[in-house]
C-alpha cells in the first residue's frame, strides 16, 4: 500500500473542508487513546490533566505524548495535512513532504495539540477557531445529533470513523448536545514549517 491509496477516498464536502474515513488500523489506535483518557477522566485528580479551551464539554483531555509519538495516528494526520496542501496549493507530495507538523507544547502537560472531547448531555462548543494552519476533528462515536456547524452556513452530521480537516481560522461550533449517550471526538491542530 502507498500514500496515494490511503488517501484516494478523501472528498471535499464543502469548499476547503475535506472528509475521510479513518482506516481501521488508525481507529484501533484511537480506541487505545480513549481507553487511556477514560482512566485519566475517572481519576480523582483528573482536573490536573484537563485540557482547557473555549468548549464547554463535560471533559477534555490531551492525548498523552507517549500515545502520539511514533504512532500511525500521528503519521496519518500529518500526511492528511500534506494531502490537503497538495490539493489546495497545487503541490505534489514531494513538495509538501515534511512540511506539516502537529502543534506541540514543549514542557507542558498538553504536549501535542491532539485532545479528546467528551460531550455529555448539555455540553456545547460556541463559535471558535483554532491556532495553527489546519485543524480537524475525528469522530470516535457518531455525532449523536450534534452536528458541526461552520460560520459559512455549512453543517456536517458525522458518523463514527469520519475525519474532517479544514483551515484553522474557519469559525465553527457544536450546539448543545441533547443525546443521552456521550459523544467522543478527537480534535487536532497542524501547522506548516
Amino acid at each position: 500500500m502507498d500514500i496515494n491509496s490511503i488517501y484516494k477516498d478523501v472528498e471535499e464536502i464543502n469548499p476547503a473542508i475535506l472528509k475521510h474515513r479513518v482506516p481501521a488500523i488508525i481507529y484501533k489506535e484511537l480506541t487505545k487513546c480513549v481507553k487511556h483518557t477514560n482512566k485519566i477522566k475517572k481519576n480523582k485528580v483528573s482536573c490536573l490533566l484537563e485540557h482547557h479551551n473555549v468548549g464547554q464539554n463535560f471533559y477534555q483531555v490531551s492525548v498523552p505524548f507517549s500515545l502520539i509519538e511514533g504512532s500511525f495516528l500521528q503519521a496519518y494526520i500529518i500526511y492528511l495535512g500534506e494531502y490537503y496542501r497538495c490539493r489546495y496549493e497545487n503541490l505534489s507530495f514531494e513538495q509538501t513532504r515534511r512540511t506539516v507538523r502537529i502543534r506541540r507544547h514543549e514542557n507542558h502537560f498538553d504536549s501535542y495539540d491532539v485532545w479528546v472531547n467528551y460531550a455529555e448531555q448539555g455540553s456545547l462548543n460556541n463559535w471558535h477557531s483554532h491556532n495553527g494552519s489546519l485543524s480537524g476533528v475525528i469522530y470516535y462515536t457518531d455525532c449523536k445529533g450534534s452536528p458541526l456547524y461552520f460560520k459559512n452556513g455549512f453543517s456536517y452530521k458525522a458518523k463514527k470513523g469520519d475525519i474532517l480537516i479544514f483551515p484553522s481560522n474557519f469559525k465553527h461550533k457544536v450546539n448543545t448536545h441533547t443525546h443521552k449517550n456521550t459523544r467522543i471526538t478527537f480534535a487536532y491542530n497542524l501547522y506548516y514549517t
